[in-house]
Parts: C-alpha cells; structure tokens; sequence
C-alpha cells in the first residue's frame, strides 16, 4: 500500500471512528442515563454510600476476637540486666522477644449489636438519600427535555407565521405599488413581518438556551450538533382515580425515598440511644496471651573437664611439718543455648477475664443517654415534618395538575376557534373585506392562543411526570 493510500484509509477510519463517537441524536433514556453517570451530586452521595458500607463491615468486625502480635530486638552494653535471668552482666547482650495476645467481648450492654445494627440503618438511610438525589436529576433532565421539544414546535409556529406575514406583506407591496390600498395598510404589514422576524429570534434563544441547559446537566462539553430524539407523547386525560391527592399521598409515603430515608434516620437514632444506655452496664472481657524471648547470654552447663589435682597448704603439723590438702581440679563445660531452644524454655501463657463496672464517671454515660433521647425526639420530629412536606407537595402537585389539564384543554379550544378565524379573517383580507388592523388584531391573537396552548400541553405533561413520580411509576413517555 502507498504513502498516498495509507494517508487516505487512515483519514477515512479516524473519521468512522469520530462519527461512531459522536451522539447526535439523544433519547430521553439516554439523557437520563447520562446524567445519572456524570452528575456530581450523584457521585459525591454515592461516596458517602460507600463509607457507610465501610461502617458496616467495621462494626461487623468488632464482634471478632481482637489478635495483636509484638517483636522487639534490643541491644545492652555495659553492665545491665540479662532479660532471661534477671541477673547482672558486664558483657553485651542482645535480646529478642516475642508475644502474641487476644481479647474479646463477652458482654458490653449490648453495644456492639446495636452499632452494627445502626451501622445497617445509616446505609440504607444514606442509599435512599442517593435515590433522592437521582430522582431530583431525573425530574430535570424531563423538564429540560420537555422544554426543547416546547421550543421545537414554537420554533415550527413561529416560522409559519412569519412566512404567513411575508406573503401578506409581499401582497400589500404589489398592491401598495399598484395604488389598490393605502400606503399605511401595507406599512402595517411590514411592521408585522419585523415583529415576527423578533418573535422567530427570540425563539431561536429561548431553543438554544434550553439546549445548552440540558447539555449543562449532562456535563457534555459542547452544544454543537446535539439534538434530542422526540418521543411520541401521549396527552393523558385525567380521572378522578388519578387525581386524588389521598391515593397518591398514599402511594408516596412507600415509593418517597425522602421518607425512606428518614425512617432509617429515626430507627439509627433509637440504636444511638441503646448504645448509649448501654454504658450503665457491667462490661466483661477475656484475653489470653503467648510470650516468649531469647538472649544471647543464654547460657548452659554440657560437661566438666577433669584436669590436675590442685594442692592447696592448708596448715601444719604439731611438728611443724607444712599440711596440704588436694582437691580435684574441676572445669564446667559452657554453651550458648540455642535460639529455637531458648524460644521454648522461656514460653509463657495466660487465660484471664476482666469485669469493668461503672460507678462514677462524671455523669458521661448519663449526658450521652440524655442527648440521644433528645437526638431521637429530633429524627421523629424531621419525620413528621417530611411527611408533612410530602403532603403538601402531594396537594400542590394535584392543584397543579388540574389547572394545567384545564388550561390546556381550553387553550386547544381557543386555537381550534382562532384558527378557523384567522383563515377566515386572511381571505377577507385578500378580498378587501376587512382592514389591515382587524387582520393583524386576528393573526397576532391566534399566534398567542398557539403559543399558550403549546405551553399549557408541555405543562401539563410535565405535572403529570411529577404525580406519576410520586406514585412510584417510571419517569419516561
């Protein structure tokens, strides 16, 4: 293959490659998705959800037998004490010990159940913090979502109408030009064409900025080429069923994760105050413990050597003549005890039990009783209140709901009416049976019944997500 081949076949691959890279079209569940990936609300609670993982397994090991091994080396020159024998040397000695121990709970008031259960509670109740965070997210990347397809089809009416302006302003021009109508009329007319060019600008922001809103929520770097793939929306016609703010109230205190989670909250501080009434009780402990050492002036007596019998003058005769006594001349054998040797003869153990009873200690154990009671009370109170709160979301997620559905419904009749008006009103028009302003008057009241009833319908649509979320139904179309 050719320089001038190669150069071409690897142009075409990093542009397949770059092509393949590039989302340019996003669904709903892709936008969602994304934004569930690369929030950082998401993943700072979900770090948090780790810890607590973490806490669990801690306070699941607490439980075990605690096991601690120790090794020291020391050096001693001069005189100083031989650690084996306790006896004075002059010589220098290095040392070696080792120890192992153990210790475990056999009762503590209950303590450490209790903070492995609260341990479970605080990971749950964080988990559904995180679901929580996810379903704020969720909830505007649909009303983002809902607002593009909103400026979408603004965009669609507002070029309609201006190319309906252009035709009538092109009319009156030639008109105008001909001396069939006034100078005035076509003025008019003109002027209109302006104000829909503005109105199809404006449009073009309010599209772009809901756009890049989206894109800012699902962390893309850039707003070039992205566009969102239209799902087909059914506008749903409310029921009484539906609509009812105790059965959806009802629904949302099992699916909320906000009352999830601060039932948890409420359950964990009820543990705090169990560990803390457990300070008032007798705690028990066992421990046991091997140790063990060595010492290079470890020492021991293999054999005697037998030399020359020693003659010592011990005194005398009564003749004077010199006494002596002999004594044998014994010499001990002296060798190093082996390491392995030494590790044996100085192993040591122990088995004991060590009962704490509180008496007095400043009143901490009731001080933290007390708080915990108080803590407690607090985590029922923010219950409530959260239930509370969720209510009233509930009411206003209803009312809204309702008003929404009425305004769409009487937006659509106002279109349908205005429509029929303008069409009307447009061959008048052209047939010189009205004036310029009663057209405009018409035209601009039908361009604001559209643009309502287009705001009502993704309202609506939008109110509805909000009732269906509280139900515990997935958030798509």
């Amino acid at each position: 293959m050719t320089g001038k081949y190669s150069l071409l076949f690897f142009a075409l691959l990093f542009t397949m490659v770059n092509v393949q890279g590039q989302q340019t079209s996003w669904t709903l569940q892709q936008c969602l998705q994304r934004a569930l990936d690369y929030n950082i609300s998401i993943k700072q609670s979900a770090l948090s959800n780790e810890i607590n993982q973490v806490n669990i397994d801690q306070s699941s090991a607490a439980m075990f037998p605690s096991l601690n091994g120790s090794a020291s080396q020391n050096y001693y020159n001069g005189k100083s004490i031989d650690p084996t024998t306790n006896n004075f040397t002059l010589q220098e000695v290095q040392s070696s010990a080792f120890s192992l121990s153990t210790s475990v709970s056999i009762f503590e008031g209950f303590q450490l159940q209790n903070s492995l259960k609260q341990s479970k509670l605080n990971y749950l109740s964080s988990k559904n913090d995180l679901q929580k965070i996810k379903d704020d997210v969720s909830l505007n990347v649909i009303n983002f979502f809902l607002q593009i397809l909103y400026n979408q089809e603004l965009l669609v009416i507002t070029r309609s109408q201006l190319d309906a302006s252009k035709v009538q302003r092109d009319r009156t021009k030639r008109m105008n030009e001909l001396g069939s109508i006034s100078k005035s009329s076509y003025l008019d007319l003109e002027s209109q064409y302006a104000t829909d060019e503005l109105r199809l600008i404006q449009a073009q922001a309010q599209y772009d900025q809901s756009i890049l809103s989206l894109t800012q929520l699902l962390e893309l770097d850039s707003v070039q080429n992205f566009t969102i793939s239209a799902p087909e929306i059914i506008v749903p016609e409310p029921n009484a069923e539906q609509f009812n703010t105790n059965n959806i109230y009802a629904k949302a205190l099992t699916t909320q994760p906000i009352i999830k989670s601060s039932e948890y909250k409420v359950l964990s501080s009820e543990k705090s105050l169990a560990i803390a009434k457990g300070s008032y009780y007798p705690r028990l402990f066992a421990s046991g413990s091997v140790n063990t050492n060595y010492s290079s002036a470890g020492q021991t007596i293999v054999g005697y050597t037998q030399g020359t019998p020693l003659s010592t003058l011990t005194g005398y005769t009564a003749s004077g003549e010199d006494v002596y006594t002999v004594t044998p001349n014994i010499s001990p054998i002296i060798q190093d005890i082996p390491f392995n040797d030494q590790l044996d003869n100085n192993l040591g153990k122990s088995v004991g039990v060590t009962l704490q009873v509180p008496i007095f200690n400043g009143f901490t154990a009731r001080s933290n009783v007390k708080r915990a009671q108080l803590n407690y009370q607090i985590t029922q109170l923010n219950h409530e209140a959260n239930k509370k709160a969720l209510f009233k979301s509930v009411q206003q997620a209803v009312i809204d709901a309702t008003s929404s559905y009425k305004k769409y419904v009487a937006g659509q009749r106002s279109v349908e009416a205005l429509d029929e008006s303008f069409k009307f009103n447009e061959r008048s028009l052209e047939l010189g049976g009205i004036s310029t302003f009663d057209y405009l008057l018409s035209k601009n009241n039908y361009a604001k019944a559209q643009a309502d009833f287009l705001q009502a319908k993704y309202d609506y649509i939008f109110r509805v997500k909000i009732i269906d979320f509280y139900e515990g139904k997935p958030l798509t179309f």
